[in-house]
């Protein structure tokens, strides 16, 4: 008995991960071809499969039940063998539901938008419907409005959903629309989970207006499922476990802070206590540039910057890791979105006097030029940080504050 995930390319999944917090050890991975779908439905092994891109309108083929919703729907994620024959379901409409709760955003008697017209907006439209929301406007690539039309709703729209995968790993940032333009807005959706904050998110996060990312609706989504598969009654305490666990696991915790200040040292130290890779960027960039200070003193702070930008951007796509930064990364407004894509930034301040400013050229010409540079770059940490922590050398209580803050805050 196997149960599994199918899609033509499925690269890396959190599918398994979610079935086997639930019990289920034999759920399975299954890149298939079209030509080989009916060879898959007919493998009387398989009890259960969700199904994902491009498969999710092609597997109602192969039902011979399909639930009232799944069929106004017009597709199925879930399917469960009973009785010898296929039952089909969409539990995509439990996890979008779920994510709007978990949220806290309400559509009812809201104009809403959603990004695209695929499967996945078809299923949000039908939720969104159900929901009460009061109009719902789909721009696209294919069909008017189209996405260049987007103007006309900058003063009505009040719920923005993302349904493609325009700004998902490895690609972002990439964004549709302009979501700072909007003046109604009450609330931001983007079924992305693959950068945790994607541009649009990462724009409603900076207007203080309700947001959410994908997982929530891929991990509710899956513990529907695997009531079907296993004949259970999980619910909201599964969900949230699993959310939790993954959360945890994939959020990276990023230092910031003035030249000297104790980051390499913090993140090292927090990378070993957390059993997780440390980054350092400066060392990363040694390895491709050489000795940091000297390459800025032959070729300038400004093309230094630019090196430093292109492995931000590389290291910040990944998940899991502590990062510690160069202390003027933050001089350059778009590493915000490299490193808050997938983290939590956390900015560490001292006295000037307790800086090491041993073999830094940016920090030469003592405590006048220290001042100076706090003075520049200290609006520019607080505008990246989401918590300040006054790092005064000792070292374990930093490691435990920080991870404190980090697990409180990580859904």
């Amino acid at each position: 008995m196997k149960f599994g995930l199918l899609g033509r390319k499925l690269g890396h999944s959190y599918s398994p991960h979610i079935h086997s917090a639930l019990g289920n050890t034999n759920y399975d991975l299954f890149e298939k071809e079209p030509s080989e779908l009916a060879n898959y439905f007919n493998d009387s092994d398989l009890q259960g499969t969700n199904i994902t891109i491009p498969y999710k309108i092609h597997a109602m083929d192969y039902c011979e039940v399909i639930d009232d919703r799944a069929r106004r729907i017009g597709c199925v994620n879930t399917m469960v063998r009973k009785d010898g024959k296929w039952h089909g379901y969409n539990t995509d409409y439990d996890g979008f539901l779920f994510t709007l709760e978990h949220a806290g955003i309400s559509v009812k008697g809201k104009q809403c938008i959603i990004l695209g017209d695929g499967a996945s907006s078809q299923t949000v439209h039908i939720a969104l419907e159900d929901l009460e929301a009061s109009e719902i406007i789909h721009l696209s690539r294919h069909n008017p409005p189209f996405y260049n039309d987007v103007e006309q709703y900058y003063n009505t729209a009040q719920i923005i959903i993302n349904c493609t995968p325009v700004g998902m790993y490895p690609h972002g940032p990439a964004n549709l629309i302009d979501v700072t333009q909007f003046t109604n807005l009450q609330g931001v959706v983007d079924l992305i989970y693959n950068p945790r904050r994607s541009v649009l998110l990462l724009q409603a996060e900076m207007m203080d207006i309700p947001h959410m990312d994908g997982l929530p609706f891929l991990v509710a989504q899956g513990v529907v499922a695997a009531n079907h598969f296993q004949s259970e009654s999980f619910g909201t305490a599964e969900i949230e476990s699993i959310l939790r666990d993954i959360r945890e696991e994939k959020e990276n915790i990023i230092l910031i802070g003035m030249p000297g200040v104790g980051k390499t040292t913090v993140g090292e130290a927090l990378g070993k206590k957390l059993n997780r890779p440390w980054i350092d960027i400066d060392q990363e960039l040694e390895k491709e540039i050489g000795n940091v200070s000297d390459y800025i003193s032959e070729h300038g702070e400004a093309a230094f910057r630019e090196k430093e930008t292109e492995m931000l951007a590389k290291v910040g796509k990944e998940t899991g890791q502590v990062i510690s930064t160069g202390g003027g990364c933050v001089t350059v407004p778009k590493n915000f979105v490299h490193l808050r894509q997938n983290g939590r930034i956390y900015q560490l301040k001292t006295s000037i006097e307790n800086l090491d400013t041993k073999g830094r050229v940016l920090s030469n010409g003592g405590l006048d030029r220290l001042r100076e540079l706090e003075a520049i770059r200290t609006p520019m940490y607080e505008s990246f940080a989401q918590t300040i922590l006054n790092y005064e050398r000792n070292l374990p209580q930093t490691i435990e504050e920080i991870i404190t803050d980090f697990k409180s805050n990580i859904l």
